[in-house]
């Protein structure tokens, strides 16, 4: 069977009607789940809690550009609203959702290109699409 690659360009954030998804260079979309088991003398039991998710982002610094995803992104935090993302993934399928906004850093190092890493807390749940 062939491997299906995929990368980071993948993923869409959109901020007040326009879409972004030509800065990203590596992201993720982590889910975290606890899950608890009581054990007692005759029975046992397990209870799971709901899924939470996270969304991170390493993306290449574009503060001059003309449409700048880093300037939509300080609009957006500052004002608290939350942004839909969707990431696709390989053989088609892609998850969706929406995640509250954070402020992105700016500079970096001389010698390389200026990236940026992003952690997006995602919002209620997420949408998986096959």
């Amino acid at each position: 069977m062939a491997a299906n690659v995929i990368t980071g360009r993948a993923l869409t954030i959109t901020i007040d009607g326009d879409d972004w998804s030509s800065q990203t260079a590596e992201c993720q979309l982590t889910p975290s789940q606890s899950i608890t088991q009581y054990i007692t003398l005759s029975d046992s039991a397990s209870t799971v809690t709901p899924a939470t998710w996270e969304l991170t982002v390493r993306a290449f610094q574009d503060w001059d550009n003309a449409t700048s995803l880093f300037e939509a992104l300080w609009t957006a935090a500052t004002a608290g609203t939350a942004v839909a993302f969707t990431l696709a993934v390989a053989g088609g399928g892609s998850f969706s959702g929406n995640v509250l906004p954070v402020f992105p850093s700016a500079g970096g190092a001389a010698d390389s290109a200026l990236e940026a890493d992003l952690t997006f807390p995602v919002v209620a749940g997420v949408t998986y699409t096959p």
